[in-house]
């Protein structure tokens, strides 16, 4: 293989981390507003305006081990998202669920087919 080949293949992988990082912070800031809006607080008496900006913090610290290329971080937060995705499908076929719940579904799905993409090199 020539050296322009493998630049465009290395550049190809580059770019899937890179919308994989910026999909998943995307896609989870997406997240954050409609269980802030929506689900009640898990702890009554603590404000949700304590806990919030610290699960901003982890995914700020995920996307950026996203973005570093970090391939186990990526494969582990994609069998993550693909499990939420199973959990929260379970939960709507149950009828024990949340209003928002069904919100949260293409946000786990498209999570997990962005960072298969880019772990496992998924078209």
């Amino acid at each position: 293989m020539d050296i322009e080949g493998t630049k465009k293949i290395i550049d190809a992988r580059r770019e899937k981390y890179r919308l994989a990082g910026y999909g998943f912070l995307g896609l989870n800031a997406i997240y954050i507003a409609l269980a802030w809006g929506f689900m009640p607080p898990f702890v009554p008496g603590f404000p949700k305006a304590v806990f919030w900006p610290l699960v901003l913090i982890l995914i700020l610290f995920l996307t950026k081990k996203i973005l570093n290329r970090k391939t186990t971080w990526v494969k582990t937060l994609a069998v993550l998202s693909g499990l939420r995705f199973l959990a929260s499908a379970s939960l709507i076929l149950s009828g024990d669920h949340l209003p928002v719940v069904p919100y949260f579904l293409p946000c786990f799905i498209l999570t997990f087919y962005l960072l298969g993409r880019a772990g496992w090199n998924w078209p």
